[in-house]
């Protein structure tokens, strides 16, 4: 069984395999204008933006390039993943990308065809690459997925087992965001 997570795409245009392909959101950033007592709409000059931005901060947060602040899903998502990385008896195997020549499995490149892991995650957050809430989650469901592809129930390392225990963590916490 090979594992192909939502958003990415088994033959690509150009005859290779496996191209990552952004989740599709009905996202659109915000552009402010102010409708003038005529009707007409205009943008917003630079003291009437700091003004609403003092008085509508959650909401101004939408019309910022994702470079110039942090926005608030992003650092609940971050809060989320440091939550789950602390968690050291659940996401042991997690936290880390996996290293199949370290851990003597030669055959995962083979089956897990996009390898992902919590710190790979939190370093994507960071640099600004995940661009919506849903990526975010999708990115966390591929960490757990792929450790239910490749590790079967039982196997005496528990993987798989910390594996359906932190990701009921993941989905509890999901759901309160």
């Amino acid at each position: 069984m090979v594992c192909h997570p939502v958003g990415y795409d088994d033959n690509a245009a150009d005859g290779t395999t496996a191209k990552l392909r952004r989740p599709l959101s009905n996202f659109q950033p915000y552009k402010l204008v102010k409708l003038e007592p005529d009707g007409a709409r205009r943008p917003l000059t630079n003291a009437e933006m700091k003004e609403f931005e003092k008085s509508h901060s959650s909401q101004c947060e939408w019309n910022k390039s994702l470079s110039s602040c942090t926005r608030q899903w992003q650092k609940q998502c971050l809060n989320l993943l440091k939550k789950m990385m602390t968690q050291k008896k659940l996401s042991w195997a997690f936290n880390e990308p996996v290293d199949p020549v370290a851990l003597g499995i030669p055959d995962y490149p083979a089956i897990i065809k996009h390898p992902m892991d919590l710190k790979t995650i939190e370093a994507m957050l960071a640099r600004g690459e995940i661009t919506t809430p849903d990526e975010f989650t999708a990115l966390c469901r591929t960490v757990f997925r792929n450790a239910f592809v490749y590790n079967k129930p039982g196997q005496p390392d528990g993987v798989r087992e910390c594996a359906e225990k932190l990701s009921l963590v993941f989905e509890k916490e999901l759901a309160k965001m």
